[in-house]
């Protein structure tokens, strides 16, 4: 059978240990010194870390100011290339366009025959037209022949060749067409 006990025993009375009095006082002080120094030391970090930031702002807003300058250099120099290369293309097709008339005149000095001159010469966009004067009509076919053997004249034509009298000296006057190839 189970024996139950019911009065108890006696047990010994614990003491309390009584933060009345000075040690109370110092634990508090002790708590407060720890959150106010754990607060001071969190609002330090917090501002160091704030003026590393803005630091770190101003040194890329000088660096986007830096960048924003490149920007405009090298806009400025793709518009003066741009620019270059337009003049560079107009340069060179003068010089094409200077080309045909020194071609053209050198053309024709060398295919005149000694006794024919010529009194006109146009040129427009290729097309000659040109108007002179020979002794003989002989002369006039030797001034085309010359000229169809020249590699940058095409196309001639006679258009008129008539004689004529000038200070009593029989001539011909002849007018001619012809295409400069270039």
């Amino acid at each position: 059978m189970i024996k139950v006990n019911l009065l108890g025993v006696e047990r010994p009375k614990r003491t309390r240990i009584s933060l009345a009095g000075p040690s109370r006082v110092v634990g508090i002080g002790a708590i407060a010194v720890v959150l106010v120094g754990g607060m001071g030391y969190v609002w330090w970090s917090m501002s160091s870390r704030m003026s590393v930031l803005q630091q770190q702002k101003a040194q890329r807003a000088q660096e986007l100011a830096a960048l924003k300058d490149t920007v405009k250099e090298v806009e400025n120099f793709e518009s003066n290339k741009k620019s270059y290369e337009e003049k560079i293309g107009i340069i060179e097709q003068l010089r094409k366009n200077q080309i045909g008339p020194i071609r053209l005149l050198d053309e024709l000095s060398q295919s005149l025959p000694d006794r024919v001159w010529l009194t006109s010469l146009n040129e427009q966009s290729g097309k000659v037209e040109l108007e002179g004067k020979a002794v003989t009509n002989a002369e006039i076919v030797d001034f085309i022949n010359n000229l169809k053997a020249s590699r940058h004249i095409r196309e001639i034509l006679l258009i008129e060749s008539r004689q004529v009298t000038e200070s009593g000296v029989p001539v011909y006057n002849f007018k001619l067409k012809c295409t400069l190839v270039v």
